[in-house]
């Protein structure tokens, strides 16, 4: 059962992550904190790949690094788009929808099939995630930016069903780390050129720009390792419905760190989550 400690730990740097982006939105432009983030995984990806030896590379690489790239660019932008509109405890708990389209990419691109006991442990996540949407929703009746940030990461949901499977494609076609680091270059030098097209690279602060590589590169590069070796051991729906873990995290992060309210239905939600990932766990034993 190593994959699921790896995916626990690769859930904590997950909702790290969202937590850190959300803390460096306000002093950064969105593709000025993508570049400095992924540009800094690759570089410490690769680094890692040129210590332990470049692998052998198959045919089905090239395109699903690409695949998974131009899918990621669009998502991480509607992820900080998303994240400066609605609370962390809000928006990240949205992502577990990737879940439900996940079963039908995950079968079409890998061939992956769920267990029916695991396919009712993704159903619980995701019906853990409606809990923690519901009374919110039915008290606050989101409007403007708060309802565009959650409908973007609604879209970041499907986006990623889409690149999952490919994120594995890149792991077979390579190994955990060398893949990973060609898919950080791509949305990295993406960011940016557009950083460059728009000039907000120049007007960046050095010193939020330094934060983010030194923060936000080891996190992503560490999450990617941890699922990418998961990946090895057990098929993309199972392990992405273990690291949506993610919100529970997230969750806590939103109310201790952002002070974010109506926690009670957002941890209640979170305990039908987990009780789901249990139940994926357990039919995989």
């Amino acid at each position: 059962m190593l994959w699921v400690a790896l995916v626990l730990f690769a859930a904590i740097l997950d909702a790290g992550y969202y937590a850190l982006v959300k803390q460096f939105l306000p002093s950064l432009a969105d593709e000025v904190l993508a570049a400095a983030t992924f540009l800094s995984a690759s570089a410490l990806l690769l680094l890692v790949s040129l210590v332990h030896g470049i692998p052998p590379v198959g045919p089905a690489l090239l395109p699903s690094v690409l695949a998974t790239g131009t899918l990621n660019i669009i998502a991480a932008l509607l992820v900080f788009y998303s994240l400066r509109r609605t609370d962390l405890s809000l928006s990240v708990p949205l992502i577990t929808f990737t879940l439900v389209f996940l079963m039908g990419s995950s079968w079409l691109v890998l061939g992956e099939v769920a267990t029916p006991a695991g396919a009712l442990g993704i159903l619980l996540i995701v019906a853990g995630s409606l809990v923690m949407h519901v009374p919110a929703a039915r008290a606050r009746r989101f409007q403007g930016e708060e309802r565009r940030g959650i409908l973007a990461m609604l879209a970041v949901a499907f986006l990623y069903s889409l690149a999952l499977p490919f994120d594995k494609a890149v792991v077979l076609a390579s190994d955990p780390v060398f893949g990973s680091s060609l898919v950080c270059l791509v949305i990295g030098g993406a960011f940016l050129a557009l950083a460059l097209w728009r000039g907000s690279l120049g007007k960046a602060p050095r010193p939020a720009a330094l934060r983010a590589c030194l923060l936000l590169g080891p996190v992503l590069t560490l999450e990617a390792i941890a699922i990418n070796l998961a990946y090895t051991q057990q098929i993309v729906p199972f392990v992405i419905a273990v690291k949506r873990l993610s919100i529970l995290f997230a969750v806590l992060f939103g109310g201790l760190l952002f002070r974010e309210g109506e926690m009670g239905f957002r941890i209640t939600g979170a305990c039908i989550m987990i009780g789901g990932a249990a139940l994926i766990v357990l039919s995989t034993v």
